[in-house]
């Protein structure tokens, strides 16, 4: 029961709910925040279900309102000693009673027995864990009084746990995005986007990197890698390999060369540790990629036009043996597209890598991938979709004349205002409109923005396209998604399902599509005239 779960409110509720089958008819527990350290009401139970709801309203200001004297669950966090009321009746609220709303309370939940006991474990006092009978005509005794003090301890050992488990957490993950690149190299025609996300509970130090950097002759690297293993040791050769990857590049451009020379110094250790890594050279025009790969999972070349492409270089991982040589292959990149590099967290999240690079694939078959304002998020959330059991980075780099992309918050009219008219002027530079035209967009966006609102709340990506003279508008939201049809409602008067209808007669075309796990991809051919 106290170790099923590291998350502190989801012990404390399962603890209530225990409580209330066996022991009591209410259990509430209070804790301490850690900044104010005042107490809030966490969580409690009753065992008459339609009460549940009550006690949710219940708010921490009963705790510190003292018309009449000092909480007892503040008492007890204070002292450290239990509180134990065998017998209630109207004289003991009052005799109790912190407030004139707790006396109020005590009487609306018939209070007949009461021991409030501290949350406790290393000499430290976490909260109070207040113990009710109201339908039980059975006072509490001194045997009750010990085992209640059981539980206090025993819930403080479980919420000491997963603090110092979310201190960990936090600890590990400010150090791996510290041991991450903070700044991409700057180039006219690249855009570099990028994500790591620990695995899904787990507190330690992953060796999963990313790295960009430009060279003497204006060449840039781009590598990605993935150490076996977790922890400390696992971060140390983390940083190590890139480093060594970084110092390799001033001697030698070649991946193939580039990574010889970094599983050379791997060796220096003489320890079993590998790694697996993808190396790149971008030419400097960015018209070429020259890569090479040490086991790694391919990267993957999404074309605008259509179209995948996987950079294979199949080979051992780092660490494997000494003497092992790397392939180099090389990409001409003759029309833009977005290449995504990845860790096989990302893939291995279906528990099935085979499926899950057929997914990514399918992912990134999408036009959605072009369009998204942050194509690594757009591939961790479609893929991954919070499921990932290891560590996950992912580094995309965007090739070509750069599309104009904006990303806001739906919940932000004042920047879903500054767009609008921003929108307009990138239209009129695409493709010169009409007075007509302009409003007939202004409309179609608004339409757009509102939908959002109502449907999927959360960030929107915002694009705009001119593909052999057609204009597009491209609409991704990061919310729950919505899908539906774009005909005019049966009930003429609603409010709901008009809008699709107005994009729709104004629209040149229009589509709908649902993208698992991150929301919808809207696509509006524009009105010409």
């Amino acid at each position: 029961m106290f170790h099923r779960s590291l998350e502190v409110g989801e012990t404390l509720a399962n603890v209530a709910r225990m409580a209330v089958e066996s022991f009591a008819d209410l259990c509430l527990f209070d804790l301490i925040d850690e900044e104010s350290e005042r107490l809030y009401v966490s969580s409690g139970a009753h065992r008459d279900p339609s009460l549940n709801t009550l006690l949710k309203r219940v708010g921490t200001s009963i705790l510190y309102d003292t018309d009449y004297g000092v909480h007892p669950a503040v008492r007890v966090t204070q002292s450290g000693e239990p509180f134990m009321v065998p017998v209630f009746d109207d004289e003991a609220i009052r005799r109790h009673a912190a407030s004139a709303k707790h006396a109020a309370f005590m009487r609306q939940m018939g209070y007949r027995s009461k021991i409030v006991v501290p949350v406790i474990a290393h000499d430290h006092i976490f909260g109070a864990l207040t113990f009710v009978r109201s339908f039980n005509e059975v006072a509490f005794d001194d045997e009750d009084l010990s085992a209640a003090q059981e539980l206090g301890r025993r819930a403080g050992l479980a919420v000491a746990n997963a603090k110092q488990y979310h201190r960990e957490q936090h600890v590990a993950a400010t150090l791996q995005r510290a041991f991450l690149l903070q700044e991409f190299p700057r180039r006219e025609s690249l855009a570099f986007n990028a994500l790591y996300r620990p695995a899904k509970g787990d507190a330690e130090l992953g060796g999963d990197w990313y790295d960009a950097f430009t060279v003497s002759n204006g060449s840039i690297i781009i590598t990605i890698g993935d150490v076996a293993g977790k922890g400390i040791d696992a971060a140390r050769l983390m940083v190590q390999l890139r480093q060594s990857i970084r110092i390799a590049a001033i001697v030698s451009t070649d991946p193939a060369e580039i990574l010889e020379l970094a599983n050379a110094a791997l060796f220096l250790d003489r320890t079993n540790d590998f790694a697996t890594a993808f190396v790149a050279t971008i030419s400097p025009d960015a018209s070429r990629i020259v890569y090479a790969s040490a086991g790694h999972p391919p990267a993957i070349l999404r074309w605008d036009t259509g179209g995948l492409q996987k950079l294979e270089t199949p080979s051992l991982p780092l660490g494997v043996d000494e003497k092992t040589t790397f392939t180099t292959s090389t990409l001409a990149i003759d029309r833009a597209g977005i290449l995504v590099l990845y860790t096989d967290g990302l893939t291995e999240s279906t528990r099935d890598a085979i499926a899950g690079e057929q997914l990514l694939c399918d992912v990134l078959s999408s036009d959605a991938a072009i369009y998204a304002a942050n194509p690594a998020r757009y591939v961790e959330r479609t893929v991954a979709r919070d499921r990932a059991q290891d560590d996950v980075a992912i580094m995309t780099i965007r090739f070509g004349q750069g599309k104009t992309l904006w990303r806001f918050d739906v919940d932000n009219p004042a920047a879903a205002y500054a767009l609008k008219s921003e929108l307009i002027d990138e239209l009129n530079g695409l493709s010169e409109m009409t007075r007509e035209q302009e409003d007939d967009c202004e409309l179609i966006f608004s339409e757009l923005i509102g939908n959002a609102v109502r449907h999927a709340p959360g960030g929107l990506s915002i694009s705009v396209s001119n593909e052999r003279g057609r204009l597009e508008l491209h609409v991704i939201d990061d919310g729950p998604g919505f899908s539906g049809d774009p005909s005019l409602p049966d009930d003429v008067w609603s409010e709901s399902g008009r809008g699709l209808f107005l994009i729709n007669e104004l629209a040149e075309t229009l589509s709908i599509e649902r993208l698992p796990g991150y929301g919808s991809y809207v696509r509006v051919g524009l009105p010409s005239h």
